[in-house]
């Protein structure tokens, strides 16, 4: 991901902000291949195998930590390449007799000299391992350590002018790979055949990867949710689940559509069909700034309630996505997050468990302005039929 010095340096500011409001002495953003969203946001790059950290204070410069073998990679993709290596990040058992390993006292006494260290701050406290966790307090003894994700993962809520043209662009590979997964759905083809079509598209495109492992699920296989392609032939007149998910420079798109082998479906299918689509349609012109997630999430749920499918909805219809496909702010049921303008936002809605229609599902994002919601592909609302 190349994330211009402009960018970078709006974050840091903001990030210095949340050090000194919290008077910490220094912040710890962990990230890994899965967690990677907030070191992303902070460096532009990801370890591919190794966990790593970004450590940012007011005694020195943003630096990273992380295995032996993030450094070069780091040097070469991250905005920040700064890097020390640290035991705690490096692959179990594995063995770099010349590299320079560090611990958290011996990083300590480098870049924070003669400072007694009192308030740490953690970003990822809910996925740091445990290993890293006891290290870091365990050798910083006497350091109080403060959890501060929820402040942190909410300077990510509204996007940048740079951040939604790299979504814009996003949503350009779903809608040609999306094309390309719809002519493979055919009788006798099997799902992986139809995935990897479509995620070569993308790839080609300039994707960087994935936000979810490419969505298939034909027959009975759509009752799971987000069931992988697999082996599995096409039969003729089955509804197949469907998703793409593609990434570019870290930001995601998603595209989700219900296709039926031979596209000609039955009177139960065109119906349900239609009726997620309108569900999303509905939903789309209610979002707006100001609103909450209760209120947005009864838009759908009232709608499919009234039209007979309560007992099919197993999860809310409306989420935030950016650096990750499905971020916070969830906008569920119980939610009182409020939307605000330049949020990214994507509208889901999901149906799973009737005996003849095992799940169905349509998806996709859309910017949120002062006039409302304007979408990132024409193409997947011309499939909703609006």
């Amino acid at each position: 991901m190349s994330l211009p010095n402009s960018e970078l340096g709006s974050r840091i500011k903001k990030v210095k902000n949340l050090i000194d409001e919290n008077e910490l002495d220094f912040l710890f953003v962990y990230f890994d291949e899965y967690n990677v969203m907030n070191g992303r946001y902070l460096t532009g790059w990801c370890p591919s195998i190794e966990r790593g950290a970004v450590i940012l204070s007011n005694y020195y410069d943003p630096f990273l930590i992380g295995g032996p073998e993030a450094g070069p990679y780091a040097e070469l993709d991250s905005a920040i390449t700064e890097t020390v290596s640290s035991k705690v990040f490096m692959v179990p058992e594995e063995e770099y007799p010349l590299a320079e390993i560090f611990d958290f006292s011996q990083i300590s006494a480098r870049y924070f000299s003669g400072v007694k260290l009192k308030r740490i701050g953690i970003v990822g406290m809910n996925t740091v391992p445990h290993s890293i966790y006891a290290q870091l307090e365990g050798e910083l003894k006497g350091a109080r350590v403060i959890d501060l994700t929820d402040e942190f993962e909410k300077l990510r809520y509204v996007k940048s002018e740079w951040e939604i043209s790299m979504i814009k662009r996003a949503y350009e590979f779903a809608d040609i790979g999306f094309q390309k997964l719809m002519e493979k759905v055919k009788e006798g083809n099997r799902e992986y055949e139809a995935a990897a079509e479509a995620e070569y598209a993308v790839r080609k495109m300039g994707s960087d990867g994935f936000g979810y492992r490419t969505i298939i699920g034909s027959g009975e296989r759509a009752i799971g949710i987000i069931p992988a392609a697999s082996d599995r032939i096409f039969k003729k007149g089955e509804l197949v689940l469907t998703g793409i998910a593609p990434r570019y420079n870290g930001y995601n798109a998603t595209a989700c559509y219900p296709l039926v082998v031979g596209n000609k479906p039955d009177a139960i299918q065109k119906r349900w069909i239609h009726d997620v689509c309108e569900a999303l349609y509905v939903t789309r012109n209610a979002l707006r700034p100001g609103v909450t997630g209760v209120e947005i999430d009864s838009v759908p749920r009232k709608f499919l309630i009234e039209k007979g499918y309560g007992d099919y909805m197993p999860m809310p219809f409306v989420h935030s996505s950016g650096l990750s496909e499905f971020e916070r702010p969830f906008f569920g049921p119980h939610s009182d997050d409020v939307i605000q303008e330049n949020q990214v936002i994507c509208i889901d809605i999901p149906l799973f468990g009737h005996e003849h229609i095992p799940g169905i599902r349509v998806e996709t994002g859309y910017r949120i302005t002062q006039r409302g919601a304007v979408a990132f592909s024409q193409y997947m609302e011309g499939l909703f039929g609006f």
